[in-house]
């Protein structure tokens, strides 16, 4: 907004350096850049989107909460962020503000609206990531949870006043939607942008550091910590681009760059465009995760691993890699696992629930607890002790205890 206002008052009078000049060199390359990489990266954040979605909704069947702010995310990414970059690329975005025909600068001025897009997707995204967060801490950890509910608070709040911010950054307010009606005063735009990356990187730090505590305390194998931990850390590239930006809000303050903002926020915009990439794809990087883990699985069966402890996590309804047969036969029989990281054929595990429940192996109790909701946890990672082995005379006396041992949701 703030380019397009200070370009609009080369019509009418405005200063000699800001206004029209048809014999000034036209660096077409440079808007040809901006409109390339503007149309690459938005795409590849839709591409992002829509698979995360395609594999929520159609192939695992858990279109949930988080998978909804996506979408509202990927439908304010189509308008107004991408259409209305692609229309101020048209009528001048990327050319020196002298290269651009008075003609161009009402239509100009109106699709620079859309350029709150950006902080509208951003703020959608995260939100996202806290809604899966939700998801898989366990609700006896009250306090993690009220600060993810905090965290969506104070995301929300700040994308919407920075979002305000642009829009009504001028005086009379009328002024901000009439072109007609002259600006009287226009407040520094770089204050609420410097205040968005500043506290933008704080909650991708807050949003990263509870997974990380939760992965860091769980009994689990280290392989497996190394990829959920990859996994969780996706989030982090769009925050290195968001402190990246800093140099571009940096470089668009000098004097020189007021009288040429719509040369020199090409940088802000490409800037702005990988940071939302970023996020998207680091949103979504959690979604693989079963696919990762039974990947890992997989090799260790095939390279024929052994371990002295059952494992963390099953693959395909119960099976272990490199269990004692006798620690299998004292352990009580697996229940159902209400994520999608341990467990990649619901129908199959139907089956040999119910095969084992007409057997009488347990009872329905047993599986009335692992009934699917939709607040249920997407990582569920199960510690089972190794010390079975040299317990076996104590097996039948703490068979029931046992069923209750399984660890509650990571």
């Amino acid at each position: 907004m703030e380019a397009a206002s200070q370009t609009l008052s080369a019509t009418g009078g405005g200063d000699p350096r800001k206004q029209y000049d048809p014999n000034l060199p036209v660096p077409y390359w440079h808007q040809r850049m901006e409109l390339a990489v503007v149309i690459i990266v938005n795409t590849l954040s839709l591409l992002a989107i829509m698979a995360r979605v395609y594999l929520r909704a159609i192939r695992l069947k858990r279109f949930r909460a988080d998978d909804k702010w996506m979408v509202a995310a990927g439908v304010f990414l189509i308008f107004p962020h991408f259409v209305c970059q692609i229309g101020t690329n048209r009528y001048g975005s990327g050319l020196h503000d002298q290269n651009i025909p008075d003609a161009w600068v009402i239509p100009f001025w109106y699709f620079s609206w859309g350029w709150i897009g950006y902080n509208i997707v951003s703020t959608l995204i995260k939100i996202s990531v806290c809604c899966y967060l939700l998801q898989i801490v366990p609700f006896h950890l009250l306090t993690l949870r009220r600060l993810i509910y905090v965290l969506m608070v104070i995301t929300f709040g700040l994308g919407l006043s920075i979002s305000l911010c642009h829009l009504l950054q001028c005086m009379p307010l009328l002024s901000n939607f009439d072109y007609t009606v002259e600006q009287e005063h226009c407040f520094n735009i770089d204050i609420p942008r410097f205040t968005w990356i500043a506290v933008s990187i704080s909650i991708d730090l807050c949003i990263l550091a509870i997974p990380w505590a939760i992965i860091h305390g769980t009994r689990i194998q280290a392989a497996e910590k190394r990829i959920l931990l990859i996994v969780f850390s996706g989030n982090l590239m769009g925050t290195a681009v968001c402190a990246i930006s800093i140099y571009s809000v940096w470089n668009t303050r000098t004097s020189l760059a007021y009288y040429d903002l719509a040369y020199t926020q090409t940088a802000f915009a490409i800037t702005n465009d990988v940071e939302i990439f970023f996020y998207a794809l680091g949103a979504s990087l959690p979604v693989l995760s079963p696919f990762l883990l039974s990947r890992f699985a997989s090799k260790q069966e095939l390279n024929g691993t052994a371990s002295s402890r059952v494992p963390s996590w099953r693959v395909k309804g119960g099976s272990t890699v490199g269990s004692p047969v006798h620690v299998q036969a004292v352990m009580p029989p697996p229940r159902r696992s209400k994520s999608y990281l341990t467990t990649l054929n619901d129908d199959e595990l139907e089956r040999d629930i119910e095969r084992d429940l007409k057997n009488g192996k347990y009872h329905q109790r047993d599986l009335d607890l692992d009934q699917d909701d939709g607040n249920s946890s997407d990582i569920t990672l199960e510690h089972r002790t190794s010390k079975a082995v040299s317990e076996e005379s104590e097996a039948e006396s703490s068979t029931k205890t046992k069923m209750s041992q399984f660890d509650d949701i990571v």
